[in-house]
Protein backbone atom coordinates (compact mmCIF):
# COMPACT_ATOMS: atom_id res chain seq x y z
CA UNK A 1 0.00 0.00 0.00
CA UNK A 2 1.45 3.43 -1.14
CA UNK A 3 1.79 6.08 1.32
CA UNK A 4 -0.75 7.99 -0.66
CA UNK A 5 -3.36 5.17 0.51
CA UNK A 6 -2.30 5.25 4.14
CA UNK A 7 -2.79 8.68 4.30
CA UNK A 8 -6.09 8.26 2.78
CA UNK A 9 -7.25 5.18 5.13
CA UNK A 10 -5.71 7.27 8.10
CA UNK A 11 -8.30 9.97 7.61
CA UNK A 12 -10.92 7.78 7.03
CA UNK A 13 -10.29 6.27 10.68
CA UNK A 14 -9.43 9.65 12.02
CA UNK A 15 -13.03 10.60 10.51
CA UNK A 16 -14.80 7.37 12.39
CA UNK A 17 -13.35 8.27 16.05
CA UNK A 18 -13.94 11.87 15.77
CA UNK A 19 -17.60 10.94 14.84
CA UNK A 20 -17.71 8.41 17.26
CA UNK A 21 -16.06 10.57 19.97
CA UNK A 22 -18.44 13.66 19.49
CA UNK A 23 -21.76 11.51 19.48
CA UNK A 24 -20.76 10.00 22.64
CA UNK A 25 -20.22 13.76 24.18
CA UNK A 26 -23.34 15.00 22.88
CA UNK A 27 -25.36 11.73 24.25
CA UNK A 28 -23.41 12.51 27.63
CA UNK A 29 -24.30 15.16 28.51
CA UNK A 30 -27.53 15.47 30.55
CA UNK A 31 -30.73 17.75 30.47
CA UNK A 32 -31.17 18.95 33.83
CA UNK A 33 -34.06 18.63 35.57
CA UNK A 34 -35.29 15.50 33.39
CA UNK A 35 -34.80 12.04 33.22
CA UNK A 36 -32.16 11.78 30.85
CA UNK A 37 -29.70 13.06 33.32
CA UNK A 38 -30.34 9.27 35.35
CA UNK A 39 -27.40 7.00 34.89
CA UNK A 40 -28.28 3.83 32.61
CA UNK A 41 -27.56 1.55 36.30
CA UNK A 42 -26.48 2.17 39.34
CA UNK A 43 -25.06 -0.63 41.91
CA UNK A 44 -28.22 0.17 44.54
CA UNK A 45 -31.81 -0.36 44.94
CA UNK A 46 -33.71 2.49 46.37
CA UNK A 47 -37.36 0.48 48.61
CA UNK A 48 -40.82 2.74 49.52
CA UNK A 49 -41.37 0.80 52.73
CA UNK A 50 -44.63 2.62 53.78
CA UNK A 51 -46.45 6.17 53.17
CA UNK A 52 -48.72 7.27 56.30
CA UNK A 53 -51.06 8.94 54.12
CA UNK A 54 -53.75 6.52 52.83
CA UNK A 55 -54.36 7.33 49.08
CA UNK A 56 -51.16 8.52 48.55
CA UNK A 57 -48.78 6.24 46.18
CA UNK A 58 -44.66 6.69 46.46
CA UNK A 59 -42.32 4.57 44.69
CA UNK A 60 -38.66 4.86 43.03
CA UNK A 61 -38.27 5.27 39.08
CA UNK A 62 -35.24 5.16 36.87
CA UNK A 63 -33.04 2.85 38.39
CA UNK A 64 -33.64 4.94 41.99
CA UNK A 65 -32.96 8.32 40.41
CA UNK A 66 -36.44 9.67 41.01
CA UNK A 67 -39.35 9.40 43.36
CA UNK A 68 -42.64 9.59 41.82
CA UNK A 69 -45.60 10.54 44.30
CA UNK A 70 -49.57 9.54 43.13
CA UNK A 71 -51.88 11.31 45.20
CA UNK A 72 -55.38 9.56 44.97
CA UNK A 73 -56.24 10.89 48.31
CA UNK A 74 -58.07 13.57 47.13
CA UNK A 75 -56.12 16.05 49.82
CA UNK A 76 -53.75 18.36 49.35
CA UNK A 77 -50.39 16.62 50.19
CA UNK A 78 -47.27 19.04 49.78
CA UNK A 79 -43.70 17.40 49.95
CA UNK A 80 -40.98 18.82 52.46
CA UNK A 81 -37.65 19.78 51.50
CA UNK A 82 -34.24 19.05 53.05
CA UNK A 83 -34.57 22.11 55.53
CA UNK A 84 -38.39 21.32 56.59
CA UNK A 85 -39.32 24.06 53.77
CA UNK A 86 -42.30 23.49 51.24
CA UNK A 87 -40.98 21.71 48.04
CA UNK A 88 -43.80 19.91 46.02
CA UNK A 89 -47.57 20.11 46.10
CA UNK A 90 -49.60 17.96 45.03
CA UNK A 91 -53.34 18.41 45.11
CA UNK A 92 -56.28 16.84 43.23
CA UNK A 93 -56.17 19.18 40.19
CA UNK A 94 -52.06 19.08 39.68
CA UNK A 95 -49.04 19.66 41.03
CA UNK A 96 -47.01 22.87 42.05
CA UNK A 97 -43.18 23.46 42.55
CA UNK A 98 -41.88 25.56 45.58
CA UNK A 99 -38.93 27.80 43.56
CA UNK A 100 -37.71 29.41 46.77
CA UNK A 101 -37.47 25.94 47.91
CA UNK A 102 -33.55 25.22 48.24
CA UNK A 103 -34.68 21.53 47.57
CA UNK A 104 -36.03 22.50 44.38
CA UNK A 105 -32.90 23.96 43.17
CA UNK A 106 -30.68 20.91 44.50
CA UNK A 107 -33.19 18.55 43.06
CA UNK A 108 -32.48 20.29 39.21
CA UNK A 109 -30.05 17.89 38.23
CA UNK A 110 -29.35 14.45 39.23
CA UNK A 111 -26.24 15.29 41.05
CA UNK A 112 -27.89 18.61 43.29
CA UNK A 113 -25.50 20.67 42.56
CA UNK A 114 -27.53 23.94 42.14
CA UNK A 115 -27.58 25.91 44.64
CA UNK A 116 -30.28 28.86 45.60
CA UNK A 117 -33.31 29.59 47.35
CA UNK A 118 -34.75 30.49 51.00
CA UNK A 119 -36.40 28.33 53.34
CA UNK A 120 -38.01 31.23 55.24
CA UNK A 121 -39.15 32.88 52.91
CA UNK A 122 -41.85 32.61 51.31
CA UNK A 123 -43.52 30.00 48.94
CA UNK A 124 -43.64 30.78 45.47
CA UNK A 125 -45.81 27.91 43.49
CA UNK A 126 -45.65 27.58 40.14
CA UNK A 127 -47.70 24.86 38.30
CA UNK A 128 -45.88 22.41 36.34
CA UNK A 129 -48.52 19.37 35.97
CA UNK A 130 -52.72 19.12 35.77
CA UNK A 131 -52.66 15.60 37.40
CA UNK A 132 -51.57 14.59 40.89
CA UNK A 133 -48.36 12.70 39.73
CA UNK A 134 -44.72 14.04 40.69
CA UNK A 135 -41.03 12.80 40.25
CA UNK A 136 -38.55 14.19 41.77
CA UNK A 137 -34.70 14.11 42.17
CA UNK A 138 -34.02 13.21 46.34
CA UNK A 139 -30.65 12.97 47.95
CA UNK A 140 -32.41 11.66 50.82
CA UNK A 141 -33.43 8.83 49.09
CA UNK A 142 -30.57 7.59 46.78
CA UNK A 143 -26.94 6.30 46.71
CA UNK A 144 -24.90 4.00 48.84
CA UNK A 145 -24.00 3.43 51.57
CA UNK A 146 -26.60 1.16 52.61
CA UNK A 147 -29.21 3.04 55.00
CA UNK A 148 -33.19 4.11 55.98
CA UNK A 149 -34.39 6.64 54.44
CA UNK A 150 -37.46 9.07 55.26
CA UNK A 151 -39.37 12.06 53.50
CA UNK A 152 -41.49 14.41 55.74
CA UNK A 153 -45.10 15.39 54.07
CA UNK A 154 -47.73 17.52 55.19
CA UNK A 155 -51.53 17.28 54.95
CA UNK A 156 -53.82 19.82 54.58
CA UNK A 157 -51.14 21.84 56.02
CA UNK A 158 -51.97 20.94 59.78
CA UNK A 159 -51.50 17.03 59.51
CA UNK A 160 -47.91 15.41 59.24
CA UNK A 161 -47.08 12.78 57.07
CA UNK A 162 -44.17 10.69 56.06
CA UNK A 163 -42.66 8.39 53.56
CA UNK A 164 -39.93 5.18 54.90
CA UNK A 165 -37.66 3.08 52.98
CA UNK A 166 -34.35 2.21 52.71
CA UNK A 167 -31.02 2.28 50.13
CA UNK A 168 -29.85 -1.14 49.56
CA UNK A 169 -26.75 -2.40 47.62
CA UNK A 170 -27.74 -4.03 43.98
CA UNK A 171 -27.15 -7.88 43.18
CA UNK A 172 -24.02 -7.60 40.52
CA UNK A 173 -24.24 -8.76 37.29
CA UNK A 174 -21.70 -10.86 35.45
CA UNK A 175 -20.11 -8.39 34.24
CA UNK A 176 -17.26 -10.25 32.61
CA UNK A 177 -19.87 -13.04 30.77
CA UNK A 178 -21.72 -9.88 29.01
CA UNK A 179 -18.39 -8.26 27.98
CA UNK A 180 -16.86 -11.56 26.38
CA UNK A 181 -20.62 -12.46 25.15
CA UNK A 182 -20.36 -8.90 23.10
CA UNK A 183 -16.92 -9.45 22.25
CA UNK A 184 -17.50 -13.08 20.20
CA UNK A 185 -20.93 -11.52 18.56
CA UNK A 186 -18.68 -8.70 17.25
CA UNK A 187 -16.40 -11.46 15.81
CA UNK A 188 -19.42 -12.84 14.14
CA UNK A 189 -21.14 -10.12 12.55
CA UNK A 190 -17.03 -9.07 11.17
CA UNK A 191 -17.29 -12.16 10.19
CA UNK A 192 -19.88 -11.91 8.00
CA UNK A 193 -18.08 -9.11 5.46
CA UNK A 194 -18.36 -10.77 2.35
CA UNK A 195 -22.23 -11.28 2.37
CA UNK A 196 -23.58 -7.70 1.90
CA UNK A 197 -27.40 -8.82 2.15
CA UNK A 198 -26.45 -10.44 5.32
CA UNK A 199 -24.70 -7.17 6.84
CA UNK A 200 -27.45 -4.98 5.67
CA UNK A 201 -30.16 -6.84 7.24
CA UNK A 202 -27.89 -7.64 10.74
CA UNK A 203 -27.03 -3.57 10.86
CA UNK A 204 -31.44 -3.16 10.56
CA UNK A 205 -31.45 -5.11 13.25
CA UNK A 206 -28.98 -3.82 15.75
CA UNK A 207 -30.20 -0.22 14.55
CA UNK A 208 -33.89 -0.86 15.64
CA UNK A 209 -32.86 -2.68 19.08
CA UNK A 210 -31.21 0.34 19.88
CA UNK A 211 -33.83 3.04 18.99
CA UNK A 212 -36.06 0.60 20.77
CA UNK A 213 -33.71 1.21 23.64
CA UNK A 214 -33.73 4.71 23.61
CA UNK A 215 -37.31 4.99 23.30
CA UNK A 216 -38.22 2.24 25.66
CA UNK A 217 -35.63 4.29 28.51
CA UNK A 218 -37.40 7.51 27.51
CA UNK A 219 -40.75 5.92 28.05
CA UNK A 220 -40.25 4.87 31.30
CA UNK A 221 -38.65 8.36 32.57
CA UNK A 222 -41.93 10.43 31.06
CA UNK A 223 -43.98 12.04 33.97
CA UNK A 224 -46.62 14.28 33.44
CA UNK A 225 -43.95 17.25 33.51
CA UNK A 226 -41.54 16.10 31.29
CA UNK A 227 -43.61 13.80 28.22
CA UNK A 228 -42.04 11.06 25.98
CA UNK A 229 -41.26 14.01 23.78
CA UNK A 230 -39.20 16.06 26.10
CA UNK A 231 -37.50 12.71 27.10
CA UNK A 232 -36.73 11.46 23.26
CA UNK A 233 -34.86 14.61 22.59
CA UNK A 234 -33.09 15.00 25.35
CA UNK A 235 -32.27 11.50 23.77
CA UNK A 236 -31.91 12.90 20.77
CA UNK A 237 -28.62 11.84 18.94
CA UNK A 238 -28.33 7.99 20.62
CA UNK A 239 -31.96 8.00 18.60
CA UNK A 240 -30.49 9.76 15.27
CA UNK A 241 -27.08 7.02 15.69
CA UNK A 242 -29.94 4.06 15.96
CA UNK A 243 -31.64 5.57 12.97
CA UNK A 244 -28.35 6.26 10.80
CA UNK A 245 -27.62 2.73 11.47
CA UNK A 246 -31.09 0.91 9.84
CA UNK A 247 -30.39 3.68 7.16
CA UNK A 248 -26.83 2.43 6.48
CA UNK A 249 -28.01 -0.91 6.12
CA UNK A 250 -31.32 -0.87 4.08
CA UNK A 251 -28.72 1.30 1.58
CA UNK A 252 -26.24 -1.42 1.69
CA UNK A 253 -29.30 -3.80 0.59
CA UNK A 254 -29.29 -1.82 -3.07
CA UNK A 255 -25.29 -0.42 -3.51
CA UNK A 256 -22.02 -0.50 -2.04
CA UNK A 257 -21.91 2.31 1.01
CA UNK A 258 -19.56 0.28 2.45
CA UNK A 259 -17.47 3.54 4.78
CA UNK A 260 -21.14 4.51 5.43
CA UNK A 261 -21.66 1.49 6.94
CA UNK A 262 -18.48 1.33 9.05
CA UNK A 263 -18.95 5.12 10.28
CA UNK A 264 -21.87 3.93 11.29
CA UNK A 265 -20.82 1.01 13.01
CA UNK A 266 -18.39 3.10 14.63
CA UNK A 267 -21.37 5.65 16.78
CA UNK A 268 -23.39 2.74 17.52
CA UNK A 269 -20.73 0.92 19.34
CA UNK A 270 -19.22 3.94 20.68
CA UNK A 271 -22.57 5.65 21.80
CA UNK A 272 -24.81 3.12 23.02
CA UNK A 273 -22.57 -0.20 22.97
CA UNK A 274 -19.78 1.94 25.44
CA UNK A 275 -22.32 4.75 26.28
CA UNK A 276 -24.84 2.90 27.83
CA UNK A 277 -21.92 -0.28 29.39
CA UNK A 278 -22.76 0.77 32.79
CA UNK A 279 -25.34 -1.77 32.36
CA UNK A 280 -22.69 -4.40 32.07
CA UNK A 281 -21.34 -3.13 36.03
CA UNK A 282 -24.37 -2.53 37.96
CA UNK A 283 -27.18 -4.12 39.46
CA UNK A 284 -30.32 -1.78 38.79
CA UNK A 285 -31.24 -0.82 35.40
CA UNK A 286 -33.18 2.51 34.65
CA UNK A 287 -34.48 1.83 31.34
CA UNK A 288 -36.31 -1.52 30.54
CA UNK A 289 -35.35 -4.82 32.00
CA UNK A 290 -34.16 -6.27 28.85
CA UNK A 291 -31.19 -3.12 28.54
CA UNK A 292 -28.21 -5.54 28.61
CA UNK A 293 -28.92 -7.20 25.86
CA UNK A 294 -29.86 -4.42 24.17
CA UNK A 295 -26.40 -2.82 24.74
CA UNK A 296 -24.46 -5.87 23.84
CA UNK A 297 -26.24 -5.89 20.25
CA UNK A 298 -25.37 -2.09 19.95
CA UNK A 299 -21.43 -3.15 20.97
CA UNK A 300 -21.41 -6.25 18.94
CA UNK A 301 -23.59 -4.93 15.99
CA UNK A 302 -21.30 -1.87 16.14
CA UNK A 303 -17.81 -3.25 16.51
CA UNK A 304 -18.73 -5.55 13.41
CA UNK A 305 -19.83 -3.30 11.08
CA UNK A 306 -17.22 -1.23 12.04
CA UNK A 307 -14.41 -3.80 11.27
CA UNK A 308 -16.88 -5.44 8.14
CA UNK A 309 -17.14 -2.22 6.28
CA UNK A 310 -13.43 -1.29 6.83
CA UNK A 311 -12.41 -4.98 4.61
CA UNK A 312 -15.59 -4.19 2.13
CA UNK A 313 -14.23 -0.43 1.74
CA UNK A 314 -10.46 -1.66 1.39
CA UNK A 315 -11.04 -4.15 -0.76
CA UNK A 316 -13.22 -2.60 -3.09
CA UNK A 317 -10.77 0.77 -3.25
CA UNK A 318 -7.26 -0.67 -2.53
CA UNK A 319 -6.16 -2.73 -5.53
CA UNK A 320 -7.19 -0.07 -7.88
CA UNK A 321 -5.75 2.59 -6.10
CA UNK A 322 -2.66 0.65 -5.87
CA UNK A 323 -2.55 -0.39 -9.39
CA UNK A 324 -3.15 3.23 -10.56
CA UNK A 325 -0.11 4.01 -8.38
CA UNK A 326 2.38 1.12 -9.67
CA UNK A 327 1.17 2.66 -13.18
CA UNK A 328 2.34 6.28 -12.22
CA UNK A 329 5.78 4.78 -11.47
CA UNK A 330 6.19 2.71 -14.71
CA UNK A 331 5.31 5.76 -16.83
Amino acid sequence: MSGRMWGRLGLRVGAVVAAGVAGVLLYATPAAAHGADAPVAVPYVVRVWSVSVPGVEVRAVEGGARLELVNRSGREVVVLGLQGEPFLRVSADGVDENRESPTWFASRALRGGAVGGDAAAAAEWHRVAGVPVVRWHDERARELPVREWSVPLLVDGLEPGIVRGSVEAATVPRTGWWWAGSVLGAVVVGLLWRWRAVLGVVAVVGGVTAAWWVVGSAALAASPADGVVVQLLARVWALVVGGGVVAAGVLLLFKKVDLVLGIAGACLAVVIGMGDSGVFRYGTLAGPAWGRWAVAVAFAVGVGLTCAGGVRWYRAVGPSEGESAQGTRGS
